[in-house]
């Protein structure tokens, strides 16, 4: 199988360094070409990607390619998404005419709407709906670690190919020791890690609060339960089988993270990266809300309060 990686940040970096321990072993993967930039290329292209695990071993992987250039990736059977939110559209464009024929793409981002933004660019192909439960991130330059969560790989059926089971690519999975659920329809389940990663991401940037800060504020936790609640009536209103009681679950499991835990998003507004994305949080509920006549009050507020 010949597998690339488009986007070898903290989740691309951690499936990078866990598939590639089957490179050249006979067990299945043939090839691995990693799309990255800047410093990060530049070490993976000279040392390999050095990628350290949960337990805090070190893995030194050798990729067939690395590069910046996707006219230089080779087809694959399975591509990889990892890039964020707002590199979606253009990483799409760019593999076009990448994927082998009978292949694959399995996007791995935050947002709700990931396979359909997919789609959009590539409508003949296979598209598994798919999230990841995962804190990984570059530490320096040609380095990944995998500081926190199980790296469980969730995806499903692409419903405009419900025949397609992707037995090849769960089986890799299960060779690399990656740990992953496969879903007659995945959409519950990255629905439901959207209900909690969406709200704290917006409240958490709008106050510059740790998830902690923002479940000691009476007021901005009612705000977080209330744009759960907004999530859970557009998910609903598609047809999504929500549990009933994926909001309380949702708030108890944010008590269970350290106080000062940020979000990333929390991060890249602090910081005033030029890009972030408020689209994937924000935008898409605001679009569906209006699209389905659901209202979003509270997401709309936060939404227009990001600086």
């Amino acid at each position: 199988m010949r597998i690339t990686i488009f986007g070898t940040g903290g989740i691309g970096g951690y499936l990078a360094g866990t598939l590639g321990s089957l490179l050249n072993t006979g067990n299945g993967l043939d090839s691995l070409s990693l799309v990255a930039r800047g410093e990060h290329l530049a070490a993976i292209k000279q040392q390999g990607l050095r990628f350290i695990d949960a337990e805090g071993a070190e893995h030194r992987i050798q990729p067939t390619l690395a590069t910046d250039t996707p006219g230089e990736l080779p087809k694959a059977d399975l591509i990889l998404l990892c890039v964020k939110g707002y590199d979606l559209q253009d990483a799409a464009k760019a593999i076009k005419d990448k994927i082998a024929s009978g292949g694959a793409v399995l996007p791995l981002l935050n947002g709700a709407d990931i396979r359909e933004r997919v789609k959009s660019q590539l409508p003949n192909t296979v598209v598994y709906p798919g999230a990841i439960y995962i804190s990984s991130t570059i530490t320096e330059p040609g380095t990944v670690q995998h500081m926190g969560g199980k790296g469980l790989v969730v995806f499903g059926k692409d419903p405009d190919y419900p025949q397609n089971e992707a037995p090849h690519t769960r089986q890799l999975l299960e060779d690399a020791g990656v740990p992953f659920e496969w879903h007659e329809d995945a959409y519950p389940k990255i629905w439901t890690k959207y209900l909690f990663i969406a709200p704290f991401a917006l409240a958490t940037a709008v106050h510059d609060k740790t998830i902690g800060e923002v479940l000691a504020d009476a007021k901005a936790k009612a705000d977080v339960r209330g744009m759960m609640e907004e999530v859970a009536a557009v998910a609903r209103a598609q047809g999504i089988s929500l549990p009933e009681d994926a909001v309380d679950k949702s708030l108890q499991q944010a008590e269970n993270f350290p106080f000062d835990t940020r979000t990333s998003f929390q991060r890249d507004i602090a910081g005033r990266k030029p890009r972030d994305e408020r689209d994937l949080f924000g935008g898409t509920m605001l679009r569906l809300g209006d699209k389905l006549k659901v209202s979003v009050p509270v997401m709309e507020k936060y939404f227009n309060a990001l600086p």
